[in-house]
């Protein structure tokens, strides 16, 4: 099968059949929802990583995890006790006040407050499906620092399997830190999904391909998106007037659902969390098999394999988002804000995918 080539019914009807598996009694917490992770949220920005996180929660995954900079923990879970919320990464100067004290009682034998955590976050992922990098977390070397731990661990320790989204300032390290760059190419294809917008696109394509590549300078090149896949062996989601896919494999999916004349700032966070739940249900499905536990053998006849299930999953999101957005604007106008987007998350999956 060859997404390319099929209509958006089409696109919606095989995520609907392939990637969302059904609601069965048998099915223990977890197992069909999923697990996802949001990494991200530091004292400045503590909005993203939450519209991230909630329409995760909204699009029916079970078990919705924030990890997050301290200071901005309890101002998270003041949001919400939906979401369960965690205070393990480490600014600078957080760091550097634990280090003021030889007798806190937070340096221990066992090492650093740093190191530490990072046991405690390992801890978790090993039990999550997906991860989301990058919501609110702000550009302090410290917290970039654990997030190169991370994606090694990731990589290195669980094989690379958990799919990685990265946003935001997760773009930003990735755009600036070659050893990051490196990582990422070893993962397994589509495994890796990159949701920039304009701004972040630019500045990841100028990083990786070089602002003199010769065929730059003659035209709008509406294939970047598919250099950087190729080159990062990964997803990219170019957000914009139109939502582009491109897939490392050479696929693409093009979304001109309409949505909204006002942009908010939260809408990006709202599809990460999205296609993040998508993910989730694919990797049950693809992954895990649930749905043929018995026989323990996949349905080859579709020829789909798992960057198809991303890709499928990357363009949903890109729907649910599109439409909360649409309906968002025609009720409120210019006054419309990102809760009034996020919320619809539930509503809006139901109507696209019930």
């Amino acid at each position: 099968m060859s997404l390319g080539n099929l209509s958006h019914k089409e696109l919606i009807k095989t995520i609907k059949d392939k990637c969302i598996p059904p609601l069965l009694s048998r099915f223990y917490k977890g197992q069909a929802g999923g697990r996802v992770c949001i990494i991200g949220g530091c004292e400045d920005y503590t909005g993203a990583p939450y519209f991230s996180a909630n329409a995760t929660a909204l699009m029916g995954c079970d078990l919705t995890h924030v990890i997050c900079e301290q200071s901005a923990a309890t101002v998270i879970k003041s949001y919400t006790p939906n979401l369960m919320v965690h205070p393990y990464l480490l600014d600078s100067n957080t760091f550097e006040r634990y280090h003021q004290n030889d007798n806190s009682d937070v340096i221990t034998n066992k090492g650093n407050i740093k190191d530490i955590n990072l046991v405690k976050i390992k801890t978790l992922l090993r039990n999550i499906h997906v991860i989301v990098i990058g919501p609110g977390l702000g550009r302090d070397e410290m917290m970039f620092s654990t997030i190169k731990d991370i994606i090694k661990y990731i990589l290195e320790e669980l094989g690379g399997n958990i799919p990685i989204i990265l946003d935001a300032d997760g773009l930003f390290l990735l755009s600036k830190n070659k050893e990051v760059q490196e990582l990422l190419t070893r993962f397994p294809d589509g495994r890796i999904i990159l949701t920039p917008n304009v701004v972040e696109f630019k500045r990841l394509y100028d990083s990786l391909i070089g602002e003199d590549k010769c065929h730059r300078e003659k035209k709008e090149n509406k294939l970047q998106g598919l250099e950087i896949a190729k080159r990062l062996k990964c997803i990219v989601v170019e957000k914009g007037h139109q939502d582009k896919i491109f897939g490392c494999n050479g696929n693409i999916l093009i979304n001109e659902q309409i949505g909204s004349y006002k942009r908010v700032g939260g809408q990006g966070d709202t599809l990460t969390g999205a296609i993040a739940a998508l993910l989730a249900f694919s990797r049950a499905m693809y992954d895990f098999n649930i749905t043929n536990e018995t026989k323990n053998v996949k349905d080859e006849s579709d020829g789909l394999e798992w960057i198809d299930y991303a890709m499928l999953s990357c363009y949903g999101g890109c729907c649910v988002t599109r439409e909360c957005s649409r309906l968002a604007f025609a009720a409120k106008k210019r006054a419309m804000q990102t809760t009034d987007l996020n919320d619809r998350v539930g509503e809006v999956y139901d109507k696209i995918f019930g």
